[in-house]
């Protein structure tokens, strides 16, 4: 079985060698979720599922001074001689708010401090986050111990969701005393607890199972991959702590006014490029479409090329615009493509169907043209579409109202505002969630 995932603005690849090992490295770990998360169930060929990634980055829109309109201050300044870490900075910085900036041991252990003060889930989500944007050390990890270690790390994230969910506030925290010790009780409680579940990594009988969390001694190309997470998510803290010493202590005694002017600075220079490079991608997109659609349909020719006898199912998701850009597919450059679900992760289709501003603008106007409860159908070839959104991410829209067939789906990421629109898939919850979205779809078959 097939998956296409089509990312959406602000995505670029990097132009030095190790932005792009980075960028490359978390493409993969998202395929590996996809493959032994979302559709475990669904796929039973023994090579399991293919996952297709097409990059448009690179046709999206360029700077004539490479963004220089944008206000320098704040986190923006961290990335300055490091671009390779500026995705660790921002995955870490989304989940720093005023209260966990504020606690004395957020320098010394971020991720125990965030186990503490929220739960341990979202100081798993934070260990994830940010081990999957930061560089691996090249004398740890060449190309083939990369691909070796990411099925692993993908089993383990789904094993430490369930473990977290299952104990938000486990008894042993009050022992631990840095994030290193943090991480290894995590391991060994999550091997524990999956063997009294009687389950493998994977959620099924153990018997049925990788032997991912029975390999997960000291020394494994895992341990090695969480061990550099947690020293990089301490790095990142500290970077964003230093940065801010003086604007966040008297936050607690500071006006309304005071804490959003203090909140604004810090958010920002993310959300100010974010903005920006969304603005231009989008305008390149509909200015001329074609090259665009020619490089996704390109893959998605490929993924339907892939397809086995007993694993015909084929799967599109879109982030973001990629849900436009997929959208468009569906309905106007390849309309009767075959697609058995159809993704949509902080998406804005709707959004733009109101503005008139999809390909498939007959369809649309007829629809908004026959009465306010008129809704329009879901694209013909798509059996299934769920649509996802966090709703402090303001570039993440539902469907309801305007489309019929559509199921629409509230994920907290518990980022910050406007970041939260990246963060999406930078959490093992995020996985565990949309498997049982994607077991629902298959459950209640095709909407009418």
């Amino acid at each position: 079985m097939p998956l296409v995932f089509v990312h959406g603005v602000n995505t670029r690849r990097g132009t030095t060698p190790e932005e792009q090992d980075v960028f490359d490295n978390r493409v993969k770990l998202l395929g590996e979720q996809f493959r032994h998360v979302v559709f475990a169930d669904r796929v039973t060929a023994a090579n399991g599922l293919a996952v297709f990634s097409p990059y448009w980055g690179n046709l999206g829109v360029t700077f004539a001074r490479n963004l220089a309109s944008l206000p320098q201050a704040a986190v923006q300044a961290l990335a300055v001689g490091q671009p390779e870490a500026a995705p660790l900075l921002e995955a870490v910085s989304a989940n720093l708010d005023a209260e966990l900036l504020q606690q004395p041991g957020i320098g010394q252990a971020p991720l125990l401090t965030m186990a503490r003060t929220r739960t341990l889930a979202s100081a798993v989500d934070m260990l994830f986050a940010g081990a999957a944007n930061a560089p691996l050390p090249p004398m740890l990890f060449d190309t083939e111990q990369v691909d070796r270690t990411l099925p692993e790390v993908a089993h383990f994230a789904a094993a430490a969701e369930r473990y977290a969910a299952a104990n938000p506030h486990p008894a042993w925290l009050a022992g631990v005393t840095d994030d290193e010790t943090l991480l290894n009780q995590l391991v060994a409680e999550v091997a524990a607890f999956e063997a009294s579940m009687g389950t493998g990594s994977a959620g099924g009988p153990v018997a049925d199972s990788p032997p991912a969390i029975q390999a997960l001694g000291f020394g494994d190309g895992l341990k090695a991959w969480l061990d550099n997470g947690v020293t990089a998510v301490r790095g990142g803290v500290n970077r964003v702590v230093d940065n801010t010493t003086g604007a966040v202590g008297g936050l607690a005694t500071q006006g309304v006014r005071e804490g959003y002017l203090w909140f604004s600075g810090y958010v920002r220079p993310f959300a100010s490029e974010m903005v920006g490079r969304f603005a231009g991608d989008v305008f390149t997109y509909l200015e001329n479409r074609q090259p665009i659609v020619d490089l996704v349909l390109a893959d998605i020719d490929r993924a339907l090329a892939a397809r086995r006898a007993g694993d015909e199912e084929i799967y599109l998701v879109g982030h973001s615009f990629g849900g436009i850009i997929l959208y468009d597919i569906l309905t106007r450059f390849r309309p009767t493509l075959p697609c058995d679900l159809y993704v949509t992760v902080g998406s804005q289709v709707a959004l733009f169907a109101e503005m008139g501003r999809l390909a498939d603008k007959e369809t649309i106007s007829a629809a908004f043209g026959a009465g306010d409860a008129a809704v329009i159908p879901r694209p013909k070839a798509a059996k299934r579409w769920i649509n996802i959104f966090d709703p402090t991410d303001p570039f993440g829209f539902g469907t309801r109202g305007v489309y019929g067939g559509a199921h629409d789906f509230q994920f907290e990421t518990d980022a910050l505002p406007i970041v939260s629109h990246a963060a999406y898939f930078s959490t093992p919850r995020f996985y565990a969630r949309l498997k049982e979205r994607v077991r629902e779809a298959f459950q209640h078959g095709t909407d009418s």
